[in-house]
C-alpha cells in the first residue's frame, strides 16, 4: 500500500535539503525544558518532521532576541554525518498518527509544522487557534509587507489556521517553439483541460506520435492535481465525502482517456527528467509539449521565467473558469489551540516570516515576505547577467514575478491519507481490474470511514 506518492516524496526532498541533525524523537512527549523553566524561561517545543539549517539558525537568532523565551525542535533524528535517513512510508505514517494523536489529546506540540497533516480535522475537532485572532491583537505586525494570499485559507472560510513560511509557485511550462508552429494560443485564465488535449492531437499530427502533452506524470499524479483544484467538490467541509458520484467517476474516466490515447506517457526514464525539471534544474524532456513545475526558490522563479524557450502558463481547469496562479508550502505552521505559551509561539513564527529571516540564504523556498523575495529575485539577476544581456527584460521578469506571487493563491491542502486511498483504489481502475463505479464506491467507503474515525 502506499501512503506517499512521488510527488509528496518530491515535495520532502526540497524542504529538507542541505538538513542538519537535531537533537529529539517525533515520539517523546512535549513537555518542555526543565533546564529552560528553572532559569524563568517560556519553552515553546515545535513538531516538525525533520529539524533544518533554516529552522536551526532562525531559533538561535531568535533566542538571542528573546532570551526569556526558550524554542524546542522536535523533529526526526538524522543519519550520521547530517545525511537525512529518509523515513518510510509505514515511519511517515506513524509521525503522522502520533502527532494527530498528541495534538487532539491536548498533550501537543505549541507550534506544528501542517506540511503532512489532515489540517481539516485538526480545524474540526478545535485543535488549531486561529491565527486571524493572534494577528489582530498584534499591533506590531504589519500584514502589508506580505504576499496578501498567504493570510488566506484555502480549507475555510472561517479563518487562518496555518501560515506558510515559504512558498513554491505551482506552473505549467510550455514549449513556445512548438505552441508557434501550430499556431496555438492559449488563454492561460480561461483554457481547460479539453483543449490542453486538443492541442496536443493537433500537434501531435504535426510533428509525431513521439509528442506527448507530458512525459513522465504518471496517473497517481495527475489525479493528485485534479485533487488539489476540485478538493472541496469531493471532500466536504463537514467531513462528508462525495467520491460516489458522476463527477467523480467523469474525473477517473478523463484521466484514463489522456493516458488510453497516449496523450500523456508515464515512464521510469521520462519521469525522472520531468522530476528534475520540477525543481528547477532547467531539465526538460524534448518530447514533451508541457512540463509541470514547482519553482521552490526565488532563483529558479526568476530563471525559468527569463529564459526565451519557455513559456508560462496556469494550471489548465476542468470547467473554463479561471483558477489563476497557485502556490505550495512546504514549510506551514500552526499554532496549538490548548497551548500555555500561544503568545510565544506567534512571535516565533512571526519572527520566521520577517524580512530578516526571510532573507536568510539557509530558506529554502520563495519567501513569503515581499521586500525579501524582491532582493532574492534581484541577487538571481545579477547572476543571470552573464548569459542573458537584457538587463531590461529581468527587470520585467522580476516585476512579473512579483505580480504572480501577490496574485497566487494556495493549493488545497489535501489530507494525505484521503490522497493515498483515491490513489490506491484509482490504480485497480487504470489497470481494468475494477469498473469506473465499483471504484468510486470503495474510495467513498473508505473516506467516510476514515472522517468518523
Amino acid at each position: 500500500m502506499m501512503t506517499l506518492n512521488k510527488k509528496w516524496i518530491l515535495l520532502l526532498m526540497i524542504a529538507i535539503l542541505s538538513l542538519t541533525a537535531c537533537s529529539s524523537k517525533n515520539d517523546a512527549p512535549a513537555t518542555g525544558s526543565p533546564a529552560a523553566e528553572a532559569e524563568g524561561k517560556k519553552t515553546v517545543v515545535v513538531s516538525v518532521m525533520y529539524v533544518t539549517p533554516f529552522l536551526e539558525r532562525a531559533v538561535q537568532k531568535f533566542e538571542e532576541l528573546y532570551p526569556d523565551i526558550h524554542i524546542e525542535l522536535k523533529g526526526n533524528p538524522l543519519g550520521s554525518e547530517g545525511m537525512i535517513k529518509m523515513m518510510t512510508e509505514m515511519e511517515t505514517e506513524k509521525y503522522v498518527q502520533s502527532v494527530l494523536t498528541e495534538a487532539m489529546s491536548g498533550k501537543g506540540a505549541d507550534l506544528i509544522d501542517m506540511s503532512n497533516l489532515p489540517e481539516d480535522k485538526l480545524v474540526d475537532k478545535q485543535v488549531l487557534a486561529n491565527l486571524d485572532e493572534l494577528m489582530e491583537s498584534d499591533s506590531s505586525f504589519d500584514k502589508k509587507q506580505y504576499y496578501q494570499n498567504i493570510f488566506q485559507s484555502p480549507q475555510t472560510s472561517e479563518g487562518l489556521y496555518s501560515m506558510p513560511v515559504t512558498l513554491m509557485l505551482d506552473m505549467i511550462v510550455g514549449n513556445p517553439e512548438l505552441l508557434k508552429k501550430g499556431n496555438v494560443t492559449i488563454d492561460e485564465g480561461t483554457w481547460t483541460w479539453d483543449q490542453l488535449k486538443d492541442i496536443t492531437k493537433k500537434l501531435r499530427a504535426q510533428e509525431g506520435e513521439d509528442l506527448y502533452a507530458f512525459v513522465g506524470i504518471p496517473p497517481e499524479m495527475l489525479m493528485t492535481y485534479f485533487l488539489e483544484d476540485n478538493y472541496r467538490q469531493f471532500v466536504l467541509s463537514n467531513q462528508q465525502a462525495d467520491f460516489d458520484s458522476d463527477a467523480f467517476r467523469a474525473l477517473m474516466q478523463n484521466i484514463k482517456a489522456m493516458y488510453d490515447e497516449g496523450l500523456i506517457k508515464a515512464n521510469e526514464e521520462s519521469q525522472e527528467n520531468e522530476v528534475r525539471g520540477s525543481v528547477g534544474s532547467g531539465n526538460r524532456n524534448k518530447n514533451s509539449l508541457f512540463t509541470y513545475t514547482l519553482s521552490n526558490r526565488a532563483e529558479t522563479l526568476l530563471t525559468t521565467l527569463a529564459d526565451s524557450n519557455s513559456q508560462m502558463f496556469q494550471r489548465p481547469s476542468i470547467s473554463g473558469q479561471p483558477q489563476g496562479w497557485s502556490y505550495k508550502s512546504s514549510n506551514r505552521f500552526g499554532i496549538n489551540s490548548k497551548s500555555n505559551v500561544q503568545k510565544e509561539a506567534w512571535e516565533f513564527l512571526k519572527f520566521m516570516i520577517s524580512e530578516e529571516v526571510q532573507s536568510s540564504d539557509y530558506l529554502m523556498g520563495i519567501p513569503v515576505h515581499k521586500d525579501a523575495n524582491k532582493k532574492k529575485l534581484q541577487e538571481a539577476a545579477q547572476k543571470l547577467k552573464a548569459t542573458i544581456s537584457d538587463e531590461k527584460r529581468l527587470d520585467e521578469r522580476i516585476e512579473y514575478a512579483g505580480n504572480i506571487l501577490e496574485a497566487a493563491h494556495p493549493s488545497f491542502s489535501i489530507d494525505k491519507k484521503i490522497e493515498s486511498i483515491v490513489q490506491e483504489e484509482f490504480e485497480s481502475y487504470m489497470n481494468g481490474q475494477k469498473s469506473a463505479d465499483e471504484v468510486s464506491k470503495l474510495i467513498q467507503n473508505r473516506v467516510m470511514t476514515y472522517l468518523n474515525e
